[in-house]
């Protein structure tokens, strides 16, 4: 029954979002809403243990998502828009713990978890653009702010790993991306190349049943890359 009625809502909604759209196209102030989908790619440059480089650790993309409000500015057929919003960005680490100092070849899984508030400004040009429909390329810079971060280590049996890093609270990023607007809705896809360093350098902690096998200082030179499909709505 919830979902009949959602979907009765949903219908009796539509028209209210596709209406009046000439007066929107016209408009030289816009604001608006997206929800997004996305997955990142994190690009391990460099990793150190005890200030020897070592073999960069598997990275494994989680999906997750976004959303964000944006005003924009339009001037013909260019526009510039800024957006705030918050992300959830999710990837699994996997460490070969013999890089560590254990005695053999044996991985271990550190699930990262974090909540970021994102600034971006977007320059958009418009190669198309016409009464219901807009077509766009845009770029610009992204701050982002890494409000919550949170690591999770899968231990093996008998083995207990500590690994205590730091994210730097600020880095940038550049957006690529296309858009379309159709009416009132707008579709985006974009893809954010980190430019600094997401991590600070941190310490280990490796125990085999309770024994300290090694411990030391570990350092990996990571940014984080995000692909994201967005859905929204302009009014």
């Amino acid at each position: 029954m919830r979902t009949f009625l959602i979907i009765i809502s949903l219908f009796i909604a539509l028209p209210q979002v596709f209406a009046k759209t000439s007066e929107t196209n016209n408009k030289r102030f816009n604001y608006g809403v997206t929800l997004s989908a996305n997955a990142p790619f994190v690009h391990e440059r460099k990793t150190y243990i005890n200030n020897t480089e070592v073999s960069k650790p598997l990275n494994e993309t989680k999906m997750a998502g976004s959303i964000s409000l944006f005003g924009r500015v339009n001037l013909k057929r260019n526009y510039l828009q800024l957006e705030v919003g918050t992300s959830v960005i999710r990837d699994v680490v996997s460490l070969d713990i013999k890089e560590f100092g254990y005695s053999r070849n044996l991985n271990v899984d550190s699930k990262n978890f974090a909540l970021t508030l994102d600034i971006p400004l977007l320059y958009g040009y418009n190669f198309i653009k016409r009464d219901k429909y807009e077509l766009s390329l845009f770029v610009g810079p992204k701050l982002r702010y890494t409000y919550l971060n949170k690591e999770d280590i899968n231990n093996p049996q008998n083995i207990t790993f500590n690994l205590n890093e730091d994210t730097n609270p600020i880095t940038a990023c550049v957006i690529i991306g296309m858009g379309t607007k159709i009416s009132r809705v707008l579709i985006d896809f974009r893809y954010e190349f980190g430019i600094t360093e997401h991590n600070k350098p941190g310490t280990f902690s490796l125990y085999e049943k309770g024994v300290l096998i090694s411990e030391g200082t570990f350092y990996t030179k990571r940014s984080i890359n995000l692909l994201s499909f967005s859905l929204g709505v302009i009014l």
